[in-house]
């Protein structure tokens, strides 16, 4: 049954209305009534209602003043009740956005004939929410990822673009879109708020790429683009282009800033998984520049050199992997001396020309071990953070001599935090997380936050605590939310305003959706059952 709250001050128009038409048979049932709005209001905070009656004319606060409160806080449809003199009333409300209205007395043929088509507009709104939960969206985002992770190829790969309507065939790149807002540091968002705003750089990412790449969700903070070929010599500036407009768009109407890596072209689909790795690597180079930004494959970054060092970059590289302190120390003197070879000034330090090449070495070494860090999955927040400045030191070094000590600084530091985790153990992990959950639950928690308290990655540290707990870190933090839930509407007077705050739920509607997923029935249903 859909519940409906009745807001009139008067007392016999109230009575008439519950009793003017079976109202069960039509699908609803009349759970509340008020006086006024402000009641009302109390009432809408505290249940769920999908329908509601009000009067236009009412103390303390006029209906149209209520109307624009409610919308604020519910989704219930509204349906006006007015006389002849109030129409200049009823219009404003049509305005803001007020499902139907009736006329006093109100009319038994007429207020079945507006109920008919409330519950067509909710049963619509219903059906879309199940269409984008689970319709095509879903099934191509699937198989999108599997495609950029090379696990989708051959039969398979033909099959499923088919079934899916995707024309996957010639040249084609991949774009990571990163969400500035969600991996930045020190910004805390909630967790409607992260949805509606992921919600909407999608639906803007989404419209720009129609009709020449598909849009896929690769996590929390990233969405991935295949962007198709057209078979022109000028693929390179449409993946930039294509680019820069998604980052000038997620300013305009998000009024966010995203981070977008390019990976290089390939020749057929089959080979996306290439592109993506590229993609990636691009966007590990976000920490030495910040956020905000464009980033391309490591195959475009013009000046690297990395035919000269790449075999002693990946000595160094080798040492940190296997945590042989010595070995590093020989891998950085023989990177050095490399440096010192290839020309040095009057007064002792790098040339220009060797300066500028040791330099955007250095770079690339740092995007190396970040990368080392990530597949630990050790947090890299300690070590690399753009905010720390590692680019700009890099950058002003004046001398081959501090270049070497900030790199072996970052190369000892990397060493020791992969030491760190050999000695981890994961169940120790799984319950120091539970015991973080159980203690600020009530908080704007996230798995992100956690991860930087026990200082690992956040992707490693959600593989870790789902093998530990055969569920995931969110669905965990659900559930203890919820039972809590349970305890306070069972065992305390507490409105369920109060007890969704204090389980951490800051919109109301927010809670009473995950609560009536989790257990089955409404927060207030829940509460009946004790007799409260």
């Amino acid at each position: 049954m859909l519940e409906v709250l009745i807001v009139d001050d008067e007392p016999l128009a109230r009575e008439s209305l519950k009793y003017l038409i079976d109202w069960e048979e039509h699908g609803f049932a009349i759970t509340a009534e008020a006086e006024d709005g402000v009641r009302a209001l109390e009432l809408i905070r505290e249940r769920h209602f999908s329908l509601v009656l009000t009067d236009i004319r009412m103390p303390r606060m006029s209906g149209l003043q209520f109307i624009e409160q409610l919308q604020e806080c519910s989704e219930a449809k509204v349906i006006i009740l007015s006389g002849y003199e109030d129409f200049d009333f009823v219009r404003q409300g049509l305005k803001l956005g007020v499902t139907d209205y009736l006329l006093k007395p109100v009319d038994e043929v007429e207020l079945i004939h507006v109920l008919q088509r409330v519950v067509g507009v909710i049963k619509e709104r219903e059906r879309m929410k199940r269409r984008e939960q689970l319709g095509l969206t879903v099934l191509r985002d699937q198989f999108l990822r599997k495609l950029a992770h090379g696990q989708a190829g051959g039969q398979e790969l033909g099959e499923q673009s088919e079934l899916l309507g995707l024309e996957l065939g010639g040249s084609c790149c991949c774009l990571l879109l990163e969400l500035d807002f969600l991996s930045g540091e020190g910004k805390e968002i909630s967790e409607q708020d992260m949805e509606l705003k992921r919600y909407a750089i999608r639906n803007i990412a989404e419209e720009l790429c129609s009709g020449s790449g598909y849009l896929f969700e690769e996590s929390e903070e990233r969405f991935g683009i295949f962007l198709m070929g057209d078979g022109g010599n000028v693929e390179s500036g449409k993946a930039r282009q294509l680019a820069e407009a998604l980052a000038a768009a997620a300013k305009q109407y998000a009024k966010e800033t995203v981070t977008i890596g390019i990976g290089e072209w390939v020749q057929a689909a089959g080979r996306l998984a290439d592109s993506y790795s590229g993609a990636e690597a691009a966007l590990d180079g976000k920490f030495l520049i910040g956020g905000d930004t464009i980033l391309t494959g490591r195959a475009d970054r013009d000046g690297m050199k990395q035919q000269d060092t790449g075999k002693l970059r990946e000595d160094l590289l080798e040492a940190v992997r296997s945590n042989r302190e010595e070995a590093l120390m020989d891998a950085l003197a023989v990177l050095w001396d490399s440096f010192r070879a290839g020309g040095s000034n009057a007064g002792g330090g790098a040339s220009a020309g060797a300066g500028d090449h040791a330099r955007m070495t250095v770079l690339e070494l740092l995007v190396q071990l970040l990368q080392v860090v990530k597949t630990s999955g050790a947090s890299s927040d300690t070590l690399f953070n753009y905010e720390l400045g590692d680019y700009e030191r890099v950058m002003r070094a004046k001398t081959i001599d501090e270049l070497y000590a900030i790199t072996a600084s970052k190369c000892i530091g990397v060493l020791e935090l992969l030491r760190q985790m050999k000695e981890l153990q994961p169940h120790h992990v799984v319950t120091e997380v539970k015991k973080i959950v159980q203690q600020e639950y009530h908080t704007n928690i996230s798995l992100r936050s956690v991860a930087q308290k026990v200082y690992l990655n956040p992707n490693y540290l959600g593989k870790v605590f789902k093998a530990g707990m055969d569920q995931s870190f969110n669905d965990y933090l659900l559930h203890v939310r919820m039972e809590k839930a349970k305890q306070l509407l069972l065992g305390s007077n507490k409105k369920v305003y109060e007890i969704a705050q204090e389980i951490g739920y800051g919109e109301l509607d927010w809670f009473y959706k995950r609560f009536k997923a989790y257990v089955g029935i409404s927060a207030g249903e829940y509460r009946g059952k004790s007799g409260r």
